[in-house]
C-alpha cells in the first residue's frame, strides 16, 4: 500500500499565532532545530502558512517588533491522505524542508522532506550523490565578513555556505549560526540579559561564528545513507569534498529531484475540475469535494490513465430544513475510460461520493467483463459510447 503523508507526520511541531512576534519564532529555530515553524490565524486556528530560517535574513528585521504573520509564507495544501509523491513534488517545486499537514484547514502535522526520502528509498535505489549534487558551489572565505555572509546567501538564496581557506575546506556557516550567533544575542541585549557581553558584529571574520567540525560527504556515497546522516545530525546539507576540497554541496532539494522525475514518469495523471451552481460554497465544503476526488484518483490512479475528472453541481429546489438537495454529476474522460456518475445528498462532499460510486461501479464492472471474455472491453465500450 502506498504511504500517506498521514503515516509519517509528526504531530509534535513548533508553531504560534500569526500576531507573536518573531522573537518566539527565531527561538523555535534554536532550541527545537526547526526548518520552519507553522503559522496560525489568531481567531480560528487555521493555517496561514509557516516562517523559514532565510526569511529572518532580510535587512532591517527587529525581532521583537515584527509579527510572526509578516513573514509566513502560504504553502501548497497538503491533507493527510497524500501521497508522498505529492508531498515531494511540493516540497521541491515550493523549496521547503518541511510542509505542514492540513485538515479542515487546520494544521494537524507536519511531514519533513528527510522522511519523505527515507519512507521511498525504494525509489533511489543504489543512486549516489555525485549524480544529483550542485557541483557550482557558492563559497566563503575564512577571513570575509559575517555582514558579507549574509548579503551572499541573501542574494543568492541559500541557507549554508562552505567556508575555505587557501582552497581548503575548514567550515561552514548557515542561517542558524547567523540566527543563534548575532540575532539571538543582539535581543538578549536589547533586553538587558548580556550587559557588558561583546556582541558580535556584522564586520567580524566568518570564522567568529563558523562550525569547525563539517559533516561531509563523498561523490561516491549512496543517496539515502547521505540523507540517514542527515536526519542523525539534524541537517539540511552536506559538502560533497575530496582531499579536503570542495567538489559540491548535496542538498534535500537535491535528494528529492529524482523522485519526482521517477513519480512523474511513472505515475498518470487525472487532473480535478469542480463547478458550482449553488448559492454559497464554503471554504471547507470545497476542501471536502476534493479530498473525496483525490481519494478515488488515488485508489485507481495506476489504471484510469491521463485526463480529467470533473465534477459539476446544482441545487435542487427540495429541501429538508434549510437544506437544499445538491445534484452532482460526475464525468471522468481519460485516455483509457469514458464514464459518467450521478448522485445526491444534502451536502456536496456527499453527493460527489455517491457520483464516484457509479463511476467506480462501472469501471469496476468493465474490468471484470474484460477479464471473463476475451471481448468484453469492446462489447461494454460500444454499449457506453454514448458518454
Amino acid at each position: 500500500m502506498q504511504m500517506k503523508a498521514a503515516d509519517i507526520m509528526t504531530t509534535d511541531f513548533p508553531a504560534v499565532y500569526e500576531n507573536e512576534s518573531l522573537t518566539k519564532v527565531i527561538g523555535f529555530f534554536m532550541e527545537k532545530k526547526a526548518d520552519v515553524v507553522v503559522v496560525k490565524e489568531q481567531l480560528n486556528g487555521f493555517l496561514l502558512g509557516i516562517v523559514t530560517k532565510r526569511s529572518i535574513l532580510k535587512p532591517n528585521l527587529n525581532p521583537s517588533t515584527v509579527l510572526a504573520k509578516t513573514l509566513a509564507v502560504k504553502t501548497p495544501k497538503i491533507l493527510p491522505s497524500d501521497t508522498l509523491q505529492k508531498v515531494a513534488s511540493q516540497m521541491l517545486e515550493k523549496n521547503l524542508k518541511a510542509i505542514p499537514v492540513a485538515s479542515a484547514r487546520k494544521p494537524v502535522g507536519l511531514v519533513a522532506a528527510t522522511d519523505v526520502i527515507l519512507n521511498s528509498r525504494d525509489s533511489l535505489g543504489k543512486a549516489e550523490v555525485g549524480t544529483v549534487m550542485t557541483k557550482e558551489v557558492i563559497t566563503i572565505g575564512a577571513g570575509d565578513t559575517i555582514g558579507r555572509a549574509i548579503s551572499l546567501m541573501r542574494d543568492m538564496g541559500v541557507s549554508r555556505l562552505p567556508v575555505v581557506d587557501g582552497g581548503r575546506l575548514v567550515g561552514i556557516v548557515t542561517v542558524s549560526d547567523i540566527a543563534e550567533k548575532i540575532i539571538k544575542p543582539r535581543i538578549k541585549a536589547s533586553w538587558g540579559d548580556v550587559v557588558g557581553e561583546r556582541v558580535r558584529t556584522l564586520s567580524n571574520p566568518v570564522r567568529s561564528i563558523m562550525t569547525r567540525n563539517v559533516i561531509t560527504t563523498q561523490p561516491s556515497e549512496k543517496i539515502v545513507d547521505a540523507v540517514q546522516r542527515m536526519k542523525e545530525h539534524k541537517l539540511s546539507c552536506l559538502v560533497a569534498a575530496e582531499a579536503s576540497r570542495v567538489v559540491g554541496i548535496f542538498t534535500l532539494m537535491d535528494a528529492l529531484e529524482p523522485l519526482v522525475a521517477r513519480a512523474d514518469t511513472e505515475e498518470k495523471k487525472i487532473s480535478i475540475e469542480v463547478s458550482y451552481k449553488l448559492d454559497r460554497v464554503d471554504l471547507d465544503v470545497k476542501e471536502s469535494v476534493l479530498e473525496v476526488a483525490e481519494k478515488f484518483v488515488q485508489r485507481f490512479r495506476k489504471t484510469l490513465g491521463t485526463g480529467v475528472l470533473s465534477l459539476y453541481f446544482k441545487e435542487h429546489r427540495e429541501k429538508h430544513g434549510d437544506l437544499k438537495l445538491i445534484h452532482c454529476r460526475a464525468r471522468l474522460n481519460s485516455d483509457r475510460y469514458q464514464f459518467v456518475g450521478i448522485g445526491e445528498a444534502w451536502r456536496p462532499d456527499l453527493a460527489a461520493r455517491s457520483a464516484l460510486k457509479v463511476i467506480e461501479r462501472q469501471f469496476l464492472v468493465r474490468k471484470e467483463l474484460a477479464a471473463r471474455y476475451p471481448f468484453g472491453r469492446e462489447f461494454f465500450e460500444s454499449l457506453t459510447g454514448a458518454y
